[in-house]
Order: structure tokens, then sequence, then C-alpha cells
């Protein structure tokens, strides 16, 4: 059944790419005082081109679900950013201009540094479920990191936000990795216990609150500055949970961490090349965000803010 692991994460990672894609397209357009807040949501709703894109992540995420029943935090996480190399050319694409070799090294990069990771950290299946205690250190872990990504965005501007609410929004969709699992295997036991058990419910919230950062992302900048660390922390912080929560174990030989280090350290040049390079800020002054003015019920958009 692992075979069938691996599967559904891949696909689970380009359907999230797609998905990823239609909805930057429409967040660019939101008006930038929405930011950080619901009306963001409330506005980008009324887009048909973000409800194909929330579709598509809807699709991606029962997928990702179906690859946590079979197969490790650990293992399904870094699989699913297979999905930026479908991601960033696509988005640029759409932008009409194509990526250069510095773009093009950057993406690779950052999805073979995952991969080197994932070979080095050999990671094994563990336990369903852990203990209170596990989840509340967790809870104020990631709840901190996230605070901390959405602290230090809101300080900065262009690229380099868009790149610390991708920070936060990778760092939600980790601990959602972690709920979704614990989720799948209540459900296993019964309807009774899935509904009375509390991991459903903070799954939904920090749903809410990941996919808030998500597209603040989105809107702050092009899909190349925000989608690679997002993509990033999403499994190093699934990867972590899954270690200190599942007991999910993982290499510490020499040779491993060696491999480990050495993808991490290629992920990082990956992002800090794309976040810099000359496509991506052409990009990002081409789109000032919320120059186009206030989501509008009936017509779309308006030019009050030009």
């Amino acid at each position: 059944m692992l075979a069938l692991s691996v599967a559904a994460a891949i696909a689970a990672g380009c359907t999230f790419a797609v998905g990823s894609v239609l909805q930057q397209s429409a967040a660019r357009e939101a008006p930038s005082e929405d930011s950080m807040s619901l009306r963001l949501l409330v506005g980008l709703a009324q887009r048909p081109r973000w409800l194909i894109g929330i579709a598509g992540d809807f699709f991606s995420f029962g997928l990702q679900a179906l690859a946590l029943a079979f197969g490790p935090l650990a293992l399904v996480q870094p699989l699913a950013v297979t999905g930026l190399l479908f991601a960033i050319p696509l988005a640029v694409r759409l932008r009409g201009r194509r990526l250069g070799w510095r773009e093009w090294s950057g993406t690779v990069a950052v999805a073979a540094g995952l991969a080197a990771f994932l070979v080095g950290a050999s990671p094994s299946d563990g336990v369903p479920q852990t203990t209170w205690v596990r989840w509340t250190l967790i809870l104020i872990a990631v709840g901190g990191l996230m605070a901390l990504g959405v602290l230090v965005g809101g300080l900065l501007r262009g690229t380099a936000r868009a790149s610390a609410y991708g920070l936060s929004a990778g760092a939600a969709f980790g601990l959602l990795a972690a709920l979704t699992k614990a989720s799948t295997h209540l459900l296993g036991q019964g309807a009774a216990t899935f509904f009375t058990s509390w991991q459903p419910y903070a799954m939904a919230v920090v749903a809410v609150l990941g996919a808030v950062v998500q597209q603040s992302a989105f809107q702050a900048g092009p899909l190349p500055a925000s989608v690679p660390v997002m993509d990033a922390m999403e499994p190093a912080v699934a990867v972590c949970i899954g270690v200190f929560a599942f007991n999910e174990s993982v290499d510490t030989s020499v040779g491993g961490l060696v491999f480990q280090a050495l993808g991490i350290l290629l992920l990082l040049w990956g992002i800090v090349s794309l976040d810099r390079s000359p496509i991506v800020l052409e990009l990002q002054a081409k789109e000032p965000p919320g120059k186009r003015g206030r989501v509008n019920a009936g017509a779309g958009v308006t030019d009050g803010a030009q």
C-alpha cells in the first residue's frame, strides 16, 4: 500500500499546484487592506477563477488524506512538493513570460533539496495518535512560528512579505497534515469517535487560518515568491511533528544527516534564488497589490483605488 501512498501524495502536489496558480492570479487583484483578514476570503469567493482553484485544493486534500492513511507524514509531505515543478512555470507562463536559467535552477533546487532530504531521512511509519501534552506543545510551537511569519511579513514589502506569509501558511499546512492523519485514524474507528474528538474541529480551524495566510501571501507577490517557502515549510513541520508526536523515525547516521543537511542547503539556495530572480521582481513591479480596488459583488473589480 506504500505505492498507493506515494502516488496519491504526488497527485496531491500536482493538483495543489494548479489550484495555487488560479488562486494567486485572483488574489493579486484583491485590495491590500483586506490582507490577513476573513474579508479577503469573502471577496475572493466572488471570483469563479478562485473558486475553481479552491476546488482543486479540496481534491488535493482528499488525495493527501488517502496518502496519509497508508504512509507516514515524513514520507507523504515531502513528496507533495513535486507540484512546485508545475506551479512556478505555469504561473510565470500565464504572465506572458518564460523561466530563464536562474528561475529553472531555483525551482529544481527546491524540489531536489527536498528529495535529497527525503532520501537522507529515510522515514518510517509510526503510531496514528499521540498524547495531550505533545499536542499542546505542537500547537504552541506551530502557532508561534505562524505568528512570527505574520509579524515579520507585516514589516516587509513585496516578495519578502510574500515569502514570510508563505512560511506561516506552510507551518499551518504542516500542522493540518498531522491533524488530518490523526482524524483519518479516528474516522476508521467509527463516526461516533470521529465527531466526539477534538482533532477534526481543530483541523477545520487550522485550515481556515492557513487559507487566510496563504491567500495573503498570494496577494503580496508573485507565486514564485511564496510557494517555494510554503512547500518547504509544510513538509519540514510535518516531518518534525511525525518524529516528535507519532514516533516516526528518520535516519540519524552520519551519511543520512549529511544528505539531509545538503538537501536543506540546496532548498534554501533555491528559495533565495527565486526571491531575487529578475523575472519574479519584474512580475512584482507590474502587479502592485490592491491597485485595482475592492472586489465588487456584482461587477468584479472597481477602479476606486487607482
